[in-house]
């Protein structure tokens, strides 16, 4: 039995005309399901970009994995080279691995005579963590804790920052490094020290590197020890640490 409404069409479809000696034009009215099909379709797209802006898909590793010990390789040698010898002793690498996170990390250590009474030690550390499912970049902006402002007086752009760890603050300059990674930072804590920090996508790099000096005379000796000399100035070594770092992170994705 035929449509008098729309001439045998199915239900969806309207004539634009009753005419029959004119024709009869049909126009299909728009299918409920198809809207919802649509509108599951734009929603996973939201949703996908809110996961991608929310850090959820996996980082980039730039090809770096973790072998061998990083301490006993080359790379470090720009670094050793500065301090003034390459005879440090290097410790057994510490290494974890997960699904969501690699590490290792390691020291170097040596002792070089400032003369027959005093030493001044150099240690060095590193570590190296691969975040394989979730962007680190808030938490490594977050390690240094993020109240950054300009020192009084500061006219080098070094900066202050505190740093609150279980409840202790201490203060230290940051020095922005570039071409290193993402990110980097060059910190310069009170005690003798320099770190720097790399971000790299999912990598984080530390590289520190210390000195102290000790009288090393036996007390038999009697010798008065005298006023000590001043502590090592390390900031001389911060080109050679960017240059060890390039040299780290080229290993690393060897």
């Amino acid at each position: 039995m035929s449509d008098e409404a729309g001439g045998g069409l199915p239900s969806d479809l309207l004539s634009s005309s009753g005419d029959p000696d004119t024709g009869t034009v049909a126009v299909r009215r728009p299918r409920p399901w198809l809207w919802a099909v649509g509108g599951v379709v734009a929603a996973s797209a939201v949703w996908a970009a809110v996961l991608h802006g929310t850090g959820s898909t996996a980082p980039d590793l730039h090809g770096y994995h973790l072998f061998g010990n990083p301490c006993s390789g080359d790379a470090l040698n720009p670094l050793k080279d500065a301090v003034g010898t390459r005879q440090f002793a290097a410790s057994s690498a510490t290494v974890s691995k997960g699904p969501a996170l690699d590490k290792v990390s390691c020291d170097l250590t040596t002792a070089s005579s400032a003369d027959e009474e005093w030493a001044t030690t150099y240690s060095i550390s590193l570590s190296i963590e691969l975040h394989k499912k979730t962007d680190p970049r808030a938490e490594f902006e977050n390690i240094r804790h993020a109240q950054v402002s300009d020192l009084p007086g500061s006219t080098d752009g070094s900066a202050l920052i505190s740093v609150v760890d279980s409840g202790f603050t201490s203060a230290a300059d940051v020095h922005p490094v570039t071409g290193v990674g993402d990110e980097g930072y060059l910190l310069s804590a009170h005690a003798p020290a320099q770190t720097l920090e790399v971000l790299h996508g999912g990598a984080v790099l530390t590289l520190q590197i210390t000195g102290s000096t000790q009288w090393t005379s036996s007390s038999e000796s009697g010798a008065d020890p005298g006023d000590p000399p001043k502590d090592p100035d390390l900031t001389r070594l911060r080109p050679a640490m960017t240059t060890a770092m390039r040299h780290l992170m080229a290993s690393l994705a060897s």
